[in-house]
């Protein structure tokens, strides 16, 4: 069930909140675990058992592991064995004809997080199944993340406050990631699609960096109005789920890029495989090679086709030069910094975009057309195309600014902010009533 959908905004979640608030304290976790396991169900009737295994599984392995202090040879085997079994059904799902449950590859992080953190002693065993089904099935992340770590979570699955206040503040956010995904996202997907019905070997010079940076801009406007939604019904609940997206087009590098960008997913790769592998400790050697493994494996996390190993690597590639090479250059020069992203970034989410590579190619023979030319191009392509989107480019970009992060926190309790937020809903419901409600692009990783 999609968040944007109109059956999760005036059926599921004003039914879930009004039977979580009215119900007793004592109650609210089984509540919450419950509504978690139904939201799931609507949209995975079949795979929902599988998730419910999982839990149950992970969660007595947590007290064995911690049964076996005295037996270390045993606790490194059951965890292997975990960690085979998760890794093992996710590459199953990726790489067979087996339709992947939706969120299994957020949800396998998220048990995998919380076996690993009680092996290396970071966290205790949850003690109650409600609270560690929770954990590891709370709706507001389940889907899509963020990716929120068992030491995070754990103060507010013991108590959480809810008031009026949060309440609100959750509805003003999760309204502003509704506006970025209709009003952003699924324009921008608009703008893409007719690309891809033209061709790419058709299309022009100016309608390839067009469509390069319309992709960029749906792919962030649509999985950071998925956060924030997700953040703003946590807030509802009684949850400070992380943030997932700092400004990321601000940076001046790559890798400051990926600390922005997908924030909770970059933290998971850090904390359980990158510093695991030795991360900056040894050689350069080493963490080259431990840089590379990473963009290795966060290329296979997103797809099984070529495409998604290819940018990867070339992300890996990137951050390496840059720290070998580049480093220096970018801090003197911030300008030049800010533009080689923004040059950067969109071409590698073309091949992020495109699964066949022959295709890729072809989209960057239409970039840089001294490449190659193909027998036929619509020279006037981009004219129309910027006609019809060009206002969105330009109210993204506004919307994006940081000042406009600053505003909103200083104005968010006046009544104008509101009003407009309520405007911003309404018309996002017409517009999803009406038909434009895209899927969420990371539904499919």
């Amino acid at each position: 069930m999609e968040f944007s959908n109109l059956n999760f905004i005036f059926r599921f979640l004003p039914i879930f909140i009004l039977i979580y608030y009215l119900s007793p304290a004592r109650w609210k976790n089984g509540v919450l675990f419950l509504g978690s396991i139904l939201f799931y169900a609507f949209g995975e009737p079949l795979y929902v058992i599988l998730l419910l295994i999982s839990v149950g599984l992970h969660y007595l392995a947590a007290w064995c592991i911690k049964g076996m202090k005295r037996h270390p040879k045993k606790k490194q085997r059951l965890l292997a064995a975990l960690i085979v079994f998760d890794v093992g059904m996710l590459l199953f799902f990726k790489y067979t004809s087996y339709r992947m449950p939706l969120g299994f590859s957020f949800f396998t992080f998220t048990v995998l997080s919380y076996i690993l953190d009680v092996y290396m002693g970071k966290c205790e065993p949850e003690r109650s199944f409600a609270k560690a089904g929770i954990y590891m099935m709370l709706f507001p992340k389940l889907i899509s993340g963020p990716i929120a770590s068992y030491r995070q979570m754990y103060p507010e699955l013991e108590r959480r406050r809810i008031t009026f206040e949060e309440t609100e503040q959750g509805l003003m956010i999760f309204t502003i990631g509704l506006g970025f995904k209709v009003i952003f996202a699924d324009h921008f997907g608009m703008l893409w699609n007719e690309i891809q019905t033209a061709g790419f070997d058709s299309i022009s010079t100016p309608l390839a960096w067009i469509g390069a940076a319309g992709y960029s801009a749906q792919l962030f406007f649509d999985f950071q109005g998925y956060s924030l939604m997700a953040i703003g019904v946590g807030r509802m609940i009684g949850f400070h789920l992380p943030k997932n997206f700092d400004h990321p087009y601000r940076s001046k590098s790559v890798a400051e890029f990926y600390r922005r960008w997908h924030i909770t997913l970059g933290q998971w790769f850090r904390d359980y495989l990158y510093i695991p592998l030795g991360g900056n400790r040894g050689t350069m050697v080493r963490t080259v090679f431990n840089l590379l493994l990473v963009w290795f494996v966060t290329g296979m996390w997103h797809g099984s086709t070529a495409n998604f190993i290819l940018w990867g690597m070339v992300l890996g590639l990137l951050v390496v030069l840059e720290k070998c090479c580049l480093k220096q250059f970018l801090s003197r020069h911030p300008i030049a910094a800010h533009l080689y992203v923004l040059l950067v970034i969109p071409m590698t989410w073309i091949v992020f975009a495109i699964t066949k590579i022959r295709d890729v190619g072809v989209y960057f023979t239409r970039l840089f057309p001294f490449w190659g030319s193909p027998d036929y191009v619509n020279q006037g392509d981009f004219m129309r195309s910027l006609g019809r989107y060009g206002i969105f480019f330009v109210l993204a970009f506004l919307v994006s600014l940081p000042f406009v992060d600053k505003l909103y926190e200083k104005y968010k309790d006046h009544l104008v902010p509101k009003l407009l937020l309520l405007a911003v809903f309404w018309y996002c419901v017409y517009k999803v009533a009406n038909g434009m409600n895209n899927p969420f692009l990371y539904f499919q990783f």
